[in-house]
């Protein structure tokens, strides 16, 4: 009989601590089979990230020499902002796998001056030998679409912390113009449009906090091809023989040109930040 009121007053006790506030918080979190799944099938996602990146480079005016990117080439001014943001919106198809579609928009400017510096090849101080090839400003802007799937994998079975991977097929189109920094003498103006398909693969991470996620993604692997249609205009100022400028003359041309790259894009640069609201389907 003692011992029979001794198992009474076990399982009594370990019903007790299974309802403690801090041992179901737990259990909720980190253990049993609800915490597997990380987001529920039916759920809708809305998101939003992107990144911002600037380089500045700052040459030696005296000497005309610049920050050296090979052993002959310099930037003697420079700098150069890229940024991206990409709004998105996806459905749960499953636990933990969502599938959706993603605006992109992306772009950069780049402000340079470029130099050719043979002056330690031939031992000289001369400036002649250290010659402004290219004093450019480059403008980007590119747009696009894409069709997203994401697979969710929760750490330990966290329901606050998951790894995910992605893959992505995007179509975009972008132009660049291309035009010199300082206009004296001539003109010569680049637009170039592009048109590209891409498959791309990715992961990261998210940190939910409620319905609310802080992610941060990376780009790891990407197929693409493209196509650039460039259209440069030329103009040149003619003068008299006294040096005067009396009008001015202006050529066309179009080129284009299609490549194809596969390559591993891992490049911690490239991280995105990002916010994501996952939102419950509504109960009939």
């Amino acid at each position: 009989m003692k011992k029979l009121f001794a198992l009474a007053a076990l399982l009594m006790s370990i019903s007790a601590f299974a309802q403690d506030p801090v041992t179901k918080y737990l259990e909720g979190r980190f253990g049993g089979p609800d915490s597997q799944t990380f987001i529920p099938k039916g759920y809708h996602a809305l998101g939003i990230k992107g990144g911002f990146r600037s380089f500045n480079a700052v040459g030696d005016d005296e000497t005309n020499t610049g920050y050296a990117l090979l052993s002959l080439l310099n930037i003697g001014n420079g700098q150069l902002k890229i940024w991206n943001v990409s709004p998105s919106y996806s459905w749960f198809i499953a636990n933990d796998l969502s599938l959706g579609f993603a605006l992109n928009y992306n772009g950069y400017v780049a402000d340079t001056d470029i130099r050719l510096d043979v002056r330690d090849i031939v031992n000289s101080t001369s400036e002649s030998l250290n010659l402004l090839i290219s004093s450019r400003t480059l403008t980007h802007h590119a747009f696009g679409a894409s069709v997203v799937l994401r697979k969710y994998m929760p750490l330990f079975g966290s329901k606050r912390l998951a790894i995910f991977g992605e893959g992505r097929l995007q179509g975009s189109y972008g132009f660049t113009t291309n035009v010199p920094r300082d206009i004296k003498d001539f003109n010569r103006e680049r637009v170039s449009g592009v048109i590209g398909v891409a498959l791309k693969a990715g992961g990261g991470l998210a940190f939910k906090m409620g319905d609310n996620a802080l992610t941060v993604s990376i780009p790891l692997f990407g197929i693409s091809y493209s196509y650039t249609l460039q259209d440069r205009t030329t103009t040149k100022n003619l003068t008299d023989e006294n040096g005067n400028v009396v009008g001015t003359e202006t050529m066309k041309s179009r080129t284009h040109m299609s490549s194809f790259n596969a390559a591993r894009n891992l490049d911690l640069l490239g991280i995105q930040i990002g916010f994501t609201r996952y939102i419950e389907p509504k109960r009939k």
